[in-house]
């Protein structure tokens, strides 16, 4: 409960100054934009357990595909897999390989592979449940080799048993190669319990990101498909 306690705070911390920081240095809106995300993920069981606790484990395959004007069309590509690992009843932690392809300003698309290793607590209080993600990514591009630390921490209004699940989140992504924080998502949305396994969520998303010019703010329209796969029932 202590490495609960201090995780929690220090991500809690994190946030509130990205919150109260960022919107004050935003300076510029040059290059804003509209954009698209669409995001498929699937977790397959390789071992269940009767609640998400130890020792389930499952395998995480996501897609994520973004469009947008400034790029006419396709910008950006991702695919990630790597098991989860349910170490108790209030974290599971991830290990994902991704491949990423962007399109430059020149046109052309260039790739980054990736390392990342994914802590994410998880509970509820009340009718309300939480998760807090905390990724550290190692990036890899022929440019040279990055990495980065982000934080998530999604709250849902979620009464056992509701089909309609509103929700909202903040990510702040911390270079850490030099660059510091750099850019901070803040969405605000509706999931829809489909079946007790599949949930799909529609939301939108402010998302801010430095540029050498300044803060420049895109408006994203993100739905999300979720499949947790239930292992085949014993005859």
């Amino acid at each position: 409960m202590w490495l609960l306690e201090r995780m929690t705070c220090s991500s809690a911390t994190l946030l509130a100054l990205a919150a109260l920081t960022v919107p004050l240095t935003f300076t510029s809106r040059a290059r804003a934009d509209h954009e698209v995300w669409l995001w498929l993920e699937t977790r397959s069981p390789l071992l269940r357990a009767a609640s998400p606790t130890f020792p389930r484990i499952d395998l995480r395959t996501v897609t994520d595909v973004r469009v947008n004007g400034r790029s006419e069309g396709l910008a950006q590509s991702f695919f990630r897999t790597g098991p989860l690992f349910y170490l108790s009843d209030f974290l599971f932690v991830g290990v994902h390989g991704t491949i990423y392809a962007d399109r430059l300003a020149s046109g052309a698309f260039d790739q980054e592979a990736r390392f990342e290793v994914e802590p994410n607590l998880f509970g509820r209080i009340g009718d309300f449940t939480w998760n807090d993600r905390n990724r550290f990514e190692v990036r890899f591009r022929e440019s040279g080799v990055r990495t980065r630390y982000r934080n998530q921490l999604r709250v849902n209004y979620a009464p056992k048993g509701a089909t309609w699940i509103p929700f909202v989140w903040n990510e702040a992504l911390v270079d850490l190669s030099g660059l510091g924080l750099n850019q901070n998502r803040l969405q605000i949305g509706l999931g829809r319990m489909m079946s007790p396994s599949v949930r799909f969520d529609l939301g939108l998303m402010l998302r801010s990101r430095g540029e050498e010019t300044g803060w420049v703010h895109d408006r994203v329209i993100n739905a999300y498909l979720l499949l947790d796969i239930p292992p085949l029932a014993r005859p």
